[in-house]
This record gives structure tokens, C-alpha cells and sequence, in this order.
């Protein structure tokens, strides 16, 4: 024992000592756990191919086969195969970053592993090519099916021999087209469900997106580029004396710079393909056109130009106006044409100091700043300037403004907005131009801002104004899909703040708060929590702050169950959920609750409640309550709890809820069997029947927009259903085929004829059917329904 520590016990008490003894091995049992982000060598936010890029490393080097003179080889190797299973999986990630290896006790993996030979040969076939990009089930919506650019994707196996022969091909295809189109590929070993949803059944499968299209062309590297080039949507205009005045002038082109190509006697111009690629890297920087100086003599002597590569800036296509390109290489044009763009702003220590102030301040619009380590030279970030207009963009070099980047969190290359009012967000997309200049755009209208501990109690959960946070992970497709209908929906709910919480960075404050799963996002109303549970979409978001503003759904208490519900008035129906917030099914039916109790708002008999058993555990015990969520309705006739029925269907959707609760409801329709059928066909009175069957699902959500149909049209026509089940022979004459079916009796206009059974057919919305109806049928006085008799019907 150490002086210092002997020294430090003589003067502790003994119970004291122990204590620290105790916490002293609490802080060393913590520290010996070992991160599995340590153990990889990757940051909390790492995406999946950086995680796979850096197990493979350790792979080759602490593989056992390579280290057959240590022991302890098997045990360190499983220990990094144990790390990559967790962090390559999205819901293991997701348990591990919120409660260690504790909550992964239940799962048992790592033991098994391949050769050497394995990792070295088929493991990340392409990792290591930046011009293809190694696809997964967690990106592949948002990367392919939500992005909507054209993508060429090679689904292979790593056991698959062809596949491997036809690698380098693909290499040298993406190569060629970097920049065009973008070249992926899927392991379809990791990757089997993937693989499954997008029907690929032999290897190596190759598909075209957006349109889906299976290759099965020449497997030389020029058959694959044609066959990608055909499908790319990239404008070439070739440029004549007679349209050459209309294509400059052209609204959708004068403000852009031209670069042009003409081809004629002397020297080489670009070729059809160049000028194709050319044209999809520089969609809406640059027009790209061509001359053929053999048939335009006239037009290639007015520019003074007889062959070659011209660049114009806007306005200047005119003679000795152009910059010669001489390249015929289209990366090396592209490269050339790009510097010839603005540049992004240099911003220094003062001059962000000045920026940010300035935004707080609301004198100065938005800025879009790349935050670099040193020197950048992607030419691709040049075109940003272009593609953001009047937006400013800046470069923060985070070498020399070290204490500024640690101050956003910033330890790689990335984007903010900054905005006017003072609030940020980053930008976790892809770093494509296009990509960066969308996000920018939709992040500098919207008031979402990124928060930090020092937001936390004050002035989020203390503050009076209402707060929606979305807690996220970089690293989950969830919450990447989510971002951008959560800033969608903060543009139409201004007297909300919306902030968002990146928990890679703020771990403590994520687990202060019991994050538990990303994404998780919840609404400060007047300081009270509400987690918000429903789809990741605009709507949904502004649905639930509005619901909540404005509950739809009464919450019951000890207190208002006895009085409203044990004690109940009879001609009142209650439909009651008693749900855990804990509960997952009960997240789920929570929307939909809430749905159904707007939909049922104008029907003052039917009353929606619910009640929190977590909350109000007496309630429930009272209630014999054991499992969530558990829906009862009590119905009219009784003025107590004790008679109730449960709801045990198998949607738990507003529209079959809505219909189950309309079954306890008086009725306006009537039920119709042959006779009085018959008595219809013969009678004056309009009818509006629904034909149905029990069984037919779409039959049961219809049920209550009929009866809405019932009482709009009472006093003009009557309402009736038949249900085909009971009167087969009734719905065979009327020709019924399928269910439900919606026919208009207009009434017999001559005494003793009858009706056609088939009638007139209508479609099937609520809507439609009342406006359509009541201006085909006036509302019966009192005097013409005395004049008419009294119909038994």
C-alpha cells in the first residue's frame, strides 16, 4: 500500500475507509469493461462501413491462424468478433450504447468465426473502393429507394466464384462512372433479407434503380457503362443557327455559364458519352452543348471557334469570350470547369464570432459551413455556391480553430446550417453536392435546432413555452428518416420549439433523461412529458402535438372513473383503454386511440377514455385489469362498470374500432330480407341499400360511414343493408359480386311497376353519397309524409 493511501487511511474513519475501499472497486470493475468502439477503433457515430473496415483490419492481424504461438489468440479474436456482431447490428447497437454488455446478456454470439483466408479474400469485397458504396438493409431506403437517383447495384456472395471474377470489372466500371450515376453493392452472406425483399436469387444479380431493371447484357466494362449511360437523364444540346438564339435565352438555361463542344476540322472535340457524363455531373451548374462546325459553319464563325472545348460564363457566349478546355478526359474537364465556379467563403476565428451574432441578431440569412481538418480539395463541395444561391457558405478550418470545432463537438469533416435566431443543425446525409445543398436549403427554413446539456431543465423542460426534442443516433436509418419530417413539421407548427439531441455526443444527457431506443421524441408541455408514439412521418408529428395540445381523449382518474364511468348515465357509451406506457402494443394502438376518439367527437353518446395504469394502478385492480391494453366498451342500459364488453378483434386500427363500437349503437338502417325487399322495388319511398357480408373486413370499416349516410340523408331516403351471408338468393338477382356494394332505389313513379334490382350503383365514400343524393332527393315536409302514409318499413 502506497504512503499516500496509508496516510489517507489513518486519518478516515473505519466506515469511511470502506466505503472507499468499495467505490474504488466499483471504479476499477467499470473501467476493465472493455468498449467495444475502443476494441474496433471507431467514433460512437461510426457508420456500418467504417465499422466493417476497421474489423477487418484487427481481423488480418489478430486472427488466430496468424497468431499460433499466443495462447490467449482465440479468446482476444472472439472478444473483436463479439464487438463487430453488436456494432453491425442496428438493435443490438442500440441496446449496447444505452445499457453496455448488461443488455446483451440475453444474446449469445462471437464464438463462431471463419479462416484467415475468409476476412483476406471475401470479407468487404469493395470497402476499400470509394467509388462504390457497400449497401445495407439499415441505409438502403433512404440511400436507393427514397433518394430517387439512378444507381447501378451488384448483389453478390461471398462464396460465389463469379462474383469474385467479375470484381475487378465492377471496380473499373464505378471508376468510370464516378460522378454519373452512383455503383453499389450488396453481400448478399450479410445481407439475406436484403437480398430476399428485392427478389435476388442467383449471384452476382445486377439491377438499374430507380427503375428496377435487371441486367442481362455483355459483361465487358463498356457494356455496363452503355447500358448505365442509356438511363441517364442528362440534357446535351445541340446547338444550330436556327436555335441557337432560343436555347441562350432560354428561362431555364440564361442564368447558367455553358460549356460547348465543336467538332471540325483540325482538332478533337468531346464525345457523345463524355458529353453525356459531363452533363449529369453538372445538372443545374453548368448547360453543356455541342456544335458540329462541318454542317454550322456559319454559327462556329460567329464564336470564332473551329474545334475544341469552350467554357462561357452566363451571358458570354459570344466570340474570344470562352476559356479553352483541352482535355477530352471527363473528370479532368468536370475538374476544370469546377474551379472556374465561386468558391466557398474562408472563415476565420472573428469572422464566425461576427456570423453567429449577426444570426442571433436576425441581420444576416443562413449559413451553410463546411468544417474541414486543413486543405480541402473536393471539387465536388465547389458546386455548392451555385446550387445554394443567395445561402452563404463558408470553410471553418478546425486545425486553426481547434476550441471553436470541440465547442459544436466537431472531430470530422461536416456541414451546419446556421440560422437566423441563432440555432444549428449538422448535416448526417451523404456528402454529395446535391445531397448537402438539399439538406441546407430544408434546414435553413425551419426553426429544428440542435441542443446541448446546457438546454437541459432550462430552457427546455423548465420553460413555459412547449418544446418537442427528438433524442437520435447518427448511426440509425430510423432517425435519419425521421429528421427531415420532423423539420417538415416544425414549419407548420411555429408555436412549438422543435430541438433535436444527438446522443452519440450527449450520452450523459440521453441517459439522464432514460433514452432507452432511438429515435425517441417527446413533448415538454408545460414542463410534462409526452413521448410521442406513431408513424415517422410530418403528419403523424403534428397530429400528436395537436392531440396532446387539445387531448381528443379523456383521461380518467380514480376519481372521474367513478363519477363517469361506475356511475355512468344510460343512454352513454363508453369505450375505455386501459394501457402501460411501458407497453409496446400499447404505444402502438396510442394514434390510433386518439384517432378514433376525433372520429367519434360529433356522436355526443359515445364517449373515449383511457385510463393509465401505471398511474392509476387502483383503477385497474378495481377493474380486474392484469394485461395491456385491455379496450372495453360499456354499453347504453346500464348505469354501471360491472357490465362491459371487450374488444378481442384482431385490427386495432380507428376505422375497426369505430366500427365494433358502432355495433352497440341504435341503428337507422334497417336490416332487409326478401319480402321487404320486394315491397321496396314496388314502393315510391327512395332506399339506399349497402350489401354486405360479415366477414368482409372492408364491409365492417364501411358499416359507420353507412350509418353516417342514414342520418345526413333522414328525410330524404330511407337506409337499408342485407347481409349476403343470410339472403344468397336476394344478392345473386341483384347481381352483387362484390362486397360492399352500394345501390340507389329512386322509387317506383308508376303504381304497380317495379323497380330494376340492380338500381343505380354508387361509390363507396360517405361523402359522395350525401352530396350526390341530396341534390337528387328534396327533404320530405310533414305534410308529403302524411300525404304518403305511414311506411312500416
Amino acid at each position: 500500500m502506497s504512503s499516500r493511501l496509508q496516510q489517507a487511511r489513518t486519518g478516515l474513519p473505519r466506515i469511511v475507509w470502506m466505503c472507499v475501499i468499495l467505490l474504488l472497486l466499483v471504479i476499477s470493475t467499470v473501467n476493465s469493461a472493455e468498449d467495444y468502439y475502443e476494441l474496433l477503433g471507431v467514433s460512437r457515430d461510426a457508420d456500418a462501413r467504417e465499422i466493417r473496415k476497421a474489423f477487418k483490419k484487427k481481423a488480418l492481424s489478430m486472427h488466430p491462424d496468424k497468431n499460433k504461438d499466443d495462447p490467449k489468440a482465440h479468446d482476444k479474436f472472439t472478444t473483436i468478433n463479439r464487438a463487430y456482431e453488436v456494432l453491425k447490428d442496428e438493435e443490438l447497437r442500440k441496446k449496447y450504447d444505452m445499457f453496455g454488455e448488461e443488455g446483451l446478456k440475453d444474446n449469445k454470439f462471437g464464438g463462431h468465426y471463419e479462416s484467415w483466408n475468409f476476412y483476406q479474400q471475401n470479407f468487404g469485397i469493395y470497402d476499400d473502393d470509394p467509388e462504390i458504396v457497400t449497401l445495407s438493409k439499415a441505409d438502403f431506403d433512404q440511400a436507393v429507394d427514397s433518394a430517387g437517383d439512378v444507381w447501378f447495384i451488384n448483389y453478390y456472395s461471398p462464396h460465389c466464384s463469379h462474383c469474385h471474377d467479375l470484381a475487378p470489372t465492377w471496380r473499373d466500371v464505378a471508376k468510370e462512372l464516378e460522378g454519373v450515376i452512383r455503383v453499389g453493392a450488396v453481400n448478399c452472406g450479410d445481407e439475406i433479407m436484403l437480398c430476399r425483399q428485392q427478389g435476388i436469387r442467383s449471384y452476382p444479380s445486377l439491377i438499374l434503380y430507380p427503375s428496377r431493371e435487371r441486367y442481362y447484357g455483355g459483361r465487358d466494362a463498356s457494356d455496363f457503362v452503355d447500358y448505365a449511360l442509356r438511363q441517364v437523364k442528362a440534357v446535351v444540346t445541340v446547338l444550330r443557327t436556327g436555335n441557337f438564339k432560343g436555347e441562350l435565352t432560354d428561362s431555364e438555361k440564361v442564368d447558367f455559364p455553358w460549356l460547348i463542344t465543336f467538332c471540325g476540322d483540325g482538332g478533337d472535340c468531346l464525345s457523345k458519352k463524355t458529353l453525356t457524363k459531363l452533363a449529369a455531373m453538372l445538372s443545374g451548374l453548368v448547360n453543356v452543348g455541342s456544335i458540329d462546325c462541318f454542317s454550322q459553319t456559319k454559327l462556329c464563325n460567329k464564336l470564332g471557334v473551329e474545334y475544341g472545348t469552350y467554357f462561357y460564363q452566363p451571358g458570354e457566349v459570344e466570340k474570344d469570350k470562352g476559356l479553352e478546355i483541352t482535355s477530352l478526359e471527363y473528370k479532368e474537364t468536370a475538374f476544370r470547369i469546377l474551379e472556374q465556379l465561386p468558391d466557398v467563403t474562408i472563415v476565420d476565428k472573428e469572422k464566425f464570432e461576427d456570423i453567429v451574432e449577426n444570426l442571433k441578431k436576425n441581420s444576416d440569412t443562413a449559413w451553410l459551413i463546411h468544417f474541414v481538418e486543413g486543405d480541402t480539395h473536393d471539387l465536388e463541395l465547389r458546386k455548392l455556391p451555385a446550387l445554394l444561391g443567395e445561402m452563404n457558405v463558408g470553410r471553418v478550418d478546425c486545425r486553426k480553430q481547434r476550441s471553436k470545432c470541440n465547442e459544436f463537438h466537431i472531430h470530422k469533416p461536416t456541414f451546419a446550417v446556421f440560422k437566423r435566431g441563432g440555432g444549428y443543425e449538422f448535416h448526417h446525409g451523404r456528402l454529395s453536392a446535391h445531397d448537402v445543398a438539399a439538406f441546407a436549403k430544408d434546414s435553413a427554413s425551419t426553426p429544428v435546432r440542435m441542443l446541448g446539456p446546457t438546454d437541459f431543465p432550462s430552457p427546455v423542460i423548465s420553460s413555459r413555452e412547449p418544446w418537442i426534442v427528438d433524442f437520435f443516433a447518427p448511426w440509425c436509418p430510423p432517425c435519419m428518416k425521421l429528421l427531415p419530417e420532423f423539420r417538415k413539421a416544425s414549419k407548420t407548427m411555429r408555436s412549438i420549439n422543435f430541438g433535436t439531441v444527438d446522443c452519440t455526443i450527449h450520452s450523459q444527457l440521453c441517459h439522464t433523461y432514460n433514452i432507452r431506443s432511438y429515435p425517441t421524441t417527446i413533448f415538454y408541455n408545460q414542463s410534462t412529458p409526452f413521448q410521442f408514439h406513431g408513424h415517422h412521418n410530418a403528419h403523424s408529428i403534428k397530429e400528436f402535438l395537436q392531440d396532446t395540445i387539445q387531448p381528443p381523449v379523456i383521461h380518467l382518474t380514480p376519481a372521474s372513473f367513478e363519477e363517469h364511468v361506475s356511475n355512468k348515465s344510460p343512454d352513454e357509451i363508453w369505450l375505455v383503454d386501459f394501457f402501460a406506457p411501458w407497453c409496446g402494443p400499447c404505444q402502438q394502438l396510442a394514434p390510433e386511440w386518439r384517432r378514433l376518439a376525433k372520429m367519434l367527437k360529433k356522436n355526443a353518446k359515445v364517449k373515449v377514455a383511457h385510463v393509465d395504469c401505471q398511474q392509476h394502478k387502483t383503477v385497474c385492480q378495481q377493474q380486474n385489469v392484469y394485461s395491456y391494453p385491455t379496450i372495453r366498451l360499456y354499453p347504453m342500459g346500464t348505469r354501471n362498470a360491472a357490465s362491459f364488453h371487450i374488444y378481442n378483434g384482431w385490427f386495432r386500427d380507428a376505422e375497426s374500432l369505430r366500427a365494433w363500437a358502432f355495433e352497440f349503437l341504435p341503428s337507422k338502417v334497417a336490416i332487409l330480407r326478401w319480402d321487404v325487399f320486394q315491397e321496396i322495388l314496388g314502393g315510391s319511398q327512395p332506399w339506399i341499400v349497402d350489401f354486405y357480408a360479415p366477414w368482409c373486413g372492408h364491409c365492417q370499416v364501411f358499416a359507420p360511414e353507412f350509418e353516417r349516410v342514414a342520418e345526413a340523408l333522414e328525410g330524404r331516403v330511407r337506409a337499408g343493408k342485407v347481409n349476403c351471408d343470410e339472403q344468397q338468393w336476394l344478392c345473386q338477382q341483384a347481381g352483387i359480386g362484390a362486397y360492399p356494394t352500394v345501390r340507389f332505389y329512386a322509387g317506383a313513379h308508376t303504381p304497380g311497376f317495379m323497380q330494376d334490382m340492380f338500381g343505380e350503383e354508387l361509390f363507396q365514400d360517405a361523402n359522395h353519397i350525401i352530396s350526390h343524393l341530396k341534390q337528387r332527393v328534396p327533404k320530405i315536409t310533414h305534410n308529403q309524409e302524411n300525404s304518403q302514409g305511414h311506411d312500416e318499413l
